[in-house]
């Protein structure tokens, strides 16, 4: 069945354009895949879908490469935890956007838990958010709407499916390359955490707060701070998901400021009341890390060129003039 699955989805890709992430056999034993529900109603067995989404070669913009790593390693690690995957990199356009989006609904409904993870550009424009496509042409603010996802489309489309829990993690955080062309200001950073986004049942989680930058990652490492501890909690059980958020806060909090001198705060909201465990709920040792693809670095940097020297040149009268250098 996964390996059918693994086929249906390359094959997909390969039509509509996007390029899927590789999918790795699971390697360690899923938990129990149940939900608590809200009202006493005990736990329920439970279907795990997850869309995962990493944009990093965007046209015309300077390349996310831990985008690719973060949501590489969130899909091996959502598919140990019991979750049937979805997952595609370098979406291109607005359209093919939302066939990912419906392929994903259909998958949803009653009984069932979504996740929707986003690693890439995103902006915040009149209050409303949108995800970027690798290749939105956007000029201006006129743009935006032809061209990006809205948030709102992405909580209508999980909130129709009546899942019993929602959870939207959105990566997309970073500097944004399109702040110029829409008029922004300069301290404008990217999407803008918006309490309109989550209906009921849902929790949406950003890597930091609104107008901040969240880090890339540091040297040598292969994740974002968010991603590298979001990755790590999500394989411990006996952790409610509640819980989790609290406790990849305070640890991105910590490694930035010891590492970068500022804190990089991680923002949450939501309306669920009921519970729910990546790993189970049950006490337990951390579910194994699954093997990861290697690491998508950044090229070093080439060294620099010295500049041409100009060399003196002759008066009219044929005299030598000693000219400085670089003149």
């Amino acid at each position: 069945m996964r390996a059918a699955l693994a086929s249906s989805l390359v094959l997909q890709a390969a039509l509509m354009g996007a390029a899927p992430l590789r999918l790795e056999a699971a390697q360690a034993a899923a938990p129990a895949s149940v939900v608590k529900l809200p009202g006493g109603g005990g736990l329920k067995p439970q279907r795990r879908v997850a869309l995962v989404v990493g944009n990093a070669h965007y046209t015309g913009a300077p390349e996310l490469y831990n985008s690719v790593n973060d949501s590489a390693d969130m899909c091996a690690t959502l598919r140990v935890l019991n979750f049937e995957t979805l997952c595609f990199k370098d979406i291109p356009t607005l359209a093919e956007f939302r066939r990912r989006m419906d392929e994903f609904r259909a998958k949803l409904g009653p009984g069932s838990a979504g996740l929707f993870y986003y690693a890439g550009h995103g902006i915040e424009l009149d209050g409303e958010n949108y995800l970027l496509p690798t290749g939105a042409q956007v000029k201006r603010r006129e743009d935006v709407d032809g061209e990006a996802l809205s948030m709102r489309e992405v909580m209508d489309t999980v909130s129709s499916a009546k899942t019993d829990f929602n959870l939207v993690i959105l990566d997309a955080c970073r500097n944004s390359p399109f702040t110029q062309a829409l008029g922004l200001p300069l301290r404008y950073r990217g999407i803008v955490p918006n309490q309109n986004d989550a209906p009921t049942g849902s929790m949406v989680l950003y890597a930091t707060a609104a107008n901040d930058q969240a880090l890339d990652g540091f040297a040598g490492e292969r994740n974002s701070p968010f991603a590298k501890h979001l990755l790590a909690k999500m394989r411990r059980p006996g952790l409610p998901v509640e819980q989790l958020v609290k406790q990849v806060s305070a640890a991105v909090q910590e490694e930035t400021l010891r590492t970068a001198g500022r804190r990089q705060v991680p923002y949450t909201y939501g309306a669920f009341t009921g519970e729910f465990c990546f790993a189970g709920c049950a006490p337990g040792p951390d579910v194994a890390e699954p093997p990861l693809e290697p690491a998508v670095m950044p090229p070093a940097p080439a060294a620099a060129k010295p500049l041409p020297v100009k060399k003196p040149e002759p008066s009219f009268t044929h005299y030598p003039i000693n000219l400085p250098v670089g003149y």
